[in-house]
């Protein structure tokens, strides 16, 4: 059975999508009569339409370019006009030629009459013009497709007369703006030349550009030559004067060496004259020192040679003393020298970028309007070569266009009642479907463990299966010893098995069951486990606590007119209530006579010392109650046992309902035990425990 888990485990997505098509096809049974009265709709409505379509008729006609001009057409040949094809489906369907064929029709045979729809188009990789007319009177239909062919060809005879002096007009104002454009961005490009000596300033730009280049790679060595002043002490740079003082060294590739700024030469030269006195000074201080300890061996120490040998290392050291103290004076005055030649740099640096911008943005400029000039000169030649060939094109005279077939007889145009039948079935089932996906999602009943994992925290202890098909006439049998339903008694086993080793529960001895509402099935369930546990020789009392509607009695088929009302009123003690059933260890407490007092009666202080008495004479007491939904019974006496289960019928309750009962039991402080989901369908895709009843069935 199901573990007990304080949170719902992720449902998978098999299971769920399983459980979706179980729910539709659930929903489908239930409410297919949805379905049947869509479809039904949408077919009737389809065939009304397709019956009380007019009748209409078709005519057909078709044109075909002129032989000697397909090739030429292939080549890349197309009406002056534009697209030929295009053009030539446009004009068949303007009104000029719809009219003009009405006006034809008319005059030549007044004896028709009737409306006509014309549609132009060209078959695919074909050179086929076809035009088909629609209309109710088939002689007129035919009459209006000729007169339409002839006035199209009429039509294209006029254009052909008026295009070709309508495009030399436009091209000829074209090329006369064109030129005149051309003047005027010449006379713009010579005058701004002028005004802006552009000569000057495209060599003024590049000079201007090399020497801001200078000026920013002297910048640049001056800037290292402050960074290595201020980074390194004036001893290291009197270390290092030697080698920066040195000659310099070519490149490897053969390039000439970059020139250095005046003030970094004289500095390296200066420094190594200082490196030099001190690198002397050193090497006589080394040997005088070296002097010293040989000496000191033979001599005493105030031999007069000795310290002389003293004396003149004590000279050397001052003087070493006195190169260092020179050295860091001319590096603090170096570094201010070369602060204020970057100062120096920096504005002039500003003032020639200016320059070179301002050269930049005139030469820019002129490039733009040396651009439109030879745009426009490109237009003009182009316009020029147009008008050439516009003018050649004008001797050609005949239309293209050759009439191949002329109307055909109209025949009638098929009512499609099939294809208006298939879209009535087809629109009546995506309506129905629609309405019954609608209904699904207002439809909150759940209808297996699966779906109530996703709604519910509670843990589910037991699923019962569906078993209406045992129904009775007096009603669903309770359990028996060798019950031929053997998934029902599993199910049952199962719940005893989940309370009996429920976690966290040091005592479970009184057990109430109840539910949202009624019809759930609360009174079956009460029973059957409390004989479910007494078979397993608990010692069991079933109390019917339903005061206004218990049936406990019925379903054991008794007939016992004292009960817990009587008890409570205080009339009958428990003892003499106490009914004993055709299980030895299963005895049970009748509601008694039905009152509408049942929430006063159930408050009374009385109640807890009987079940304080209950729980000494007996191994588990269960009570079946009220629905919490309908009276107040079963949430006054909740709060009193140990443990509550609710029961929820698949495919029945409301979700919502059961929360809102949840709700009222959690406010009381009720210790709710888990779910025991009822009436499930073995058939459902997550109901996979009971498999292989009958093989496991004795």
């Amino acid at each position: 059975m199901d573990s007990i888990n304080p949170e719902a485990p992720g449902t998978p997505i098999s299971a769920a999508f399983g459980m979706r098509i179980y729910r539709l096809r659930s929903l489908f049974r239930r409410h297919w009569w949805i379905l049947a009265i869509t479809v039904g709709l949408g077919i009737a409505y389809e065939s009304y339409v397709a019956l009380n379509k007019p009748r209409s008729f078709q005519s057909v006609s078709r044109m075909n370019i002129r032989e000697e001009l397909v090739a030429e057409f292939r080549g890349g040949w197309s009406d002056p006009t534009g697209n030929f094809f295009g053009t030539s489906t446009e004009q068949m369907k303007s009104p000029v030629v719809l009219n003009r064929a009405y006006e034809k029709v008319h005059l030549e045979a007044p004896q028709f009459s009737g409306t006509v729809s014309i549609t132009a188009s060209i078959t695919p990789r074909t050179n086929i013009f076809i035009v088909t007319g629609m209309g109710d009177d088939p002689q007129f239909v035919r009459a209006y497709v000729n007169a339409a062919i002839q006035e199209f060809m009429n039509l294209r005879a006029e254009g052909r007369n008026s295009t070709g002096v309508e495009v030399t007009e436009k091209l000829q104002d074209q090329i006369k703006n064109t030129k005149d454009e051309l003047e005027t961005q010449k006379k713009k490009l010579q005058t701004f030349a002028e005004l802006n000596n552009m000569e000057f300033w495209m060599e003024q730009g590049k000079s201007s550009a090399l020497f801001l280049s200078s000026l920013k790679n002297k910048q640049a060595q001056l800037e290292n030559e402050l960074q290595r002043l201020e980074n390194l002490t004036p001893d290291q740079i009197l270390t290092s004067a030697g080698q920066a003082g040195g000659p310099r060294q070519a490149p490897s590739n053969g390039a000439p060496a970059a020139p250095s700024a005046a003030g970094e030469e004289h500095s390296a030269t200066f420094n190594g004259e200082l490196y030099n006195e001190y690198l002397r000074k050193s090497q006589e201080l080394i040997q005088r020192k070296n002097d010293l300890a040989i000496w000191s061996v033979v001599w005493k120490p105030a031999h007069p040679k000795l310290q002389k040998i003293q004396e003149e290392i004590r000279s050397i050291e001052l003087a070493i003393n006195t190169v260092k103290a020179q050295n860091k004076e001319a590096t603090s005055a170096r570094a201010v020298t070369v602060k204020a030649e970057l100062k120096s740099l920096e504005s002039s640096i500003d003032t020639w970028d200016k320059k070179v911008r301002e050269a930049s943005r005139k030469d820019a400029e002129y490039q733009t309007l040396q651009s439109d000039v030879a745009r426009t000169a490109s237009q003009l030649e182009k316009l020029i070569e147009t008008m050439g060939s516009t003018t050649t094109a004008r001797t050609v005279s005949p239309d293209p266009w050759v009439i191949m077939q002329p109307a055909t007889e109209a025949i009638e145009v098929p009512r499609g009642t099939l294809k208006h039948l298939i879209i009535g079935l087809l629109g009546g089932a995506v309506i129905g479907g629609i309405i019954l996906v609608l209904l699904d999602r207002a439809d909150d009943r759940l209808a297996s463990s699966t779906e109530l994992l996703e709604h519910f925290s509670e843990p589910i202890v037991g699923q019962i299966p569906n078993v209406a098909d045992t129904r009775v006439e007096a009603g669903l049998p309770l359990l028996q010893t060798e019950d031929e339903r053997y998934t029902y008694a599993e199910a049952f086993r199962s719940l005893r098995s989940s309370l009996i080793f429920m976690p966290n529960q040091v005592e479970m001895k009184t057990i109430l069951i109840t539910s949202a509402i009624p019809n759930e099935g609360k009174s079956t369930i009460a029973s059957n486990l409390a004989v479910t546990m007494a078979a397993a020789g608990a010692r069991v009392l079933l109390v019917d606590a339903d005061l206004r509607r218990g049936d406990i009695a019925q379903l054991f088929g008794m007939e016992i007119p004292l009960g817990l009302t009587d008890l409570l009123r205080g009339t009958v003690p428990w003892r003499d209530l106490v009914t004993a059933t055709h299980i030895p260890t299963l005895s049970i407490i009748a509601r008694g006579p039905t009152t509408n007092q049942s929430g006063e009666l159930l408050l009374k202080p009385m109640l807890l010392t009987v079940l304080e008495e209950f729980k000494e004479n007996y191994d588990l007491v269960i009570f079946n109650t009220a629905p919490i939904l309908a009276t107040d019974d079963t949430s006054t006496l909740a709060p009193n046992f140990d443990g509550t289960l609710m029961v929820m019928r698949a495919q029945f309750t409301p979700a919502r309902l059961t929360k809102n009962a949840l709700n009222a039991m959690y406010q009381r402080q009720v210790n709710v035990l888990g779910i025991i989901l009822n009436c499930l369908d073995t058939e459902m895709p997550d109901y996979h425990y009971y498999r292989y009843s009958k093989y496991y069935a004795a």
